[in-house]
């Protein structure tokens, strides 16, 4: 933090002006949309069930993607939301989902910020404030966490806790905090989306750099102590999930989808070739970075593909993405971090579909915004605030076309 009150209080004003600007911004459009209450949210559901110590939802109003099993209807994802609920369900039953995913969307905006403002005093990155809040309001409005964020449904909350809790860890990292903390956070986006576990290489990366940075030798008996710490606490959140399935299913590795009450053709993918298969990277790498929507020659001419869509068709400023980078060990453990995730993904039985464009990039999210970071110097290019400015057009229409489609 700035030694100077007067820049920490800059610094603390600015943050909470990017919650409340995403918080309302988030609120209202929904709001407009007729976003105010939804079905499908199921977490409130479940935390009401861990009150009373069930593990399954009693009587939902309705069975789509739960899975049945012994006589009781089960959410198969893993349990993050309905934990980090539990306190609001017990103060008050009736939870509003949309807003509750409103609240972690706008405080992952700000930690997208204080991320890039760590990065700057490290000396990591070159640019200026001024280009650090063109990349959080590209993070904010520019990409899936917009329509994602003031969702509120089962599926959509979980990443945006995910991004919350990845978005943690790094942060945790860059600050040189306790190892324990940061595996704690990753663990904990872990219990929401286990594929982020992608995401711990550029945690030892920036460890390795802060390393590097007091000690032009990197000094391994420290580090492989770092790596240590920070990885007990997600093995033993991994274990947490498996006892998880186990007490649902009495399958440590079953969560469910290969008998989830939805789509037919994922059920049949699933319980053909499993959760994940090389099978799927032909079809989710198309989704990832080729897949268009359809033209047609009347109204409304173009028609976004609910499959998904390119992330760089429906976020054109990540073409700044291709440019080159400094060998600093933290770009790249950011890039690998972000290549094993599409890797992971492209391998998984669902492509996130029923989206606009490709939601499960926000599982790397965070990387990826350090790593445009890297691209800038002190003045924002005017060709990349265009792109942003395009990127949250595309946005707006895909949150404005997504909401519609399923009113429909």
């Amino acid at each position: 933090m700035d030694a100077s009150p007067k820049k920490r209080a800059q610094y603390l004003i600015l943050a909470a002006a990017i919650f409340a600007a995403t918080f309302i911004a988030y609120q209202q459009y929904a709001y407009l949309l007729g976003r105010r209450g939804t079905e499908f949210t199921y977490w409130n559901l479940l935390a009401q069930s861990f009150l009373s110590g069930k593990l399954y939802l009693v009587n939902p109003p309705t069975t789509h993607d739960l899975t049945l099993f012994m006589g009781n209807w089960y959410v198969p994802q893993p349990p993050l939301p309905a934990i980090l609920m539990l306190p609001v369900v017990f103060l008050a039953s009736d939870v509003n989902t949309i807003l509750f995913s409103i609240f972690f969307s706008s405080l992952n905006s700000v930690l997208m910020f204080m991320i890039l403002e760590q990065l700057l005093r490290s000396g990591w990155i070159k640019t200026s404030r001024n280009s650090i809040l063109w990349l959080v309001l590209l993070f904010a409005f520019g990409t899936p966490h917009w329509y994602v964020g003031m969702d509120g449904r089962v599926w959509f909350l979980s990443q945006v806790l995910t991004v919350t809790f990845v978005a943690l860890a790094i942060l945790l990292a860059l600050g040189a905090r306790s190892p324990w903390l940061v595996g704690l956070c990753l663990g904990a986006a872990i219990f929401a989306r286990p594929n982020v576990i992608m995401i711990w290489p550029l945690l030892l990366a920036i460890e390795m750099q802060k390393s590097k940075d007091g000690n032009p030798k990197i000094l391994v008996k420290p580090l492989a102590l770092w790596a240590a710490k920070s990885v007990v606490p997600v093995v033993l959140f991994i274990f947490g999930l498996f006892a998880y399935n186990y007490l649902r299913f009495q399958n440590i590795l079953d969560f469910g989808y290969a008998t989830i009450n939805g789509s037919e053709r994922l059920i049949q993918d699933v319980q053909t070739y499993g959760m994940f298969s090389f099978h799927f990277i032909p079809r989710n790498l198309e989704v990832i970075f080729l897949k268009l929507p359809t033209i047609q020659s009347s109204l409304p001419y173009v028609v976004p593909s609910i499959e998904g869509m390119s992330l760089f068709l429906t976020t054109p400023a990540f073409i700044y993405l291709f440019r080159r980078y400094e060998k600093k060990i933290w770009i790249i453990g950011a890039w690998i971090s972000v290549l094993l995730s599409v890797g992971m993904l492209s391998m998984y039985h669902n492509t996130g579909a029923f989206q606009f464009g490709y939601r499960y990039v926000l599982d790397f999210m965070v990387p990826l915004i350090m790593l445009l970071a890297t691209t800038l110097k002190n003045k924002t290019p005017r060709s990349l605030m265009l792109l942003i400015l395009i990127s949250i057009i595309i946005n707006e229409y895909g949150a404005w076309w997504f909401i519609r489609f399923i009113n429909s």
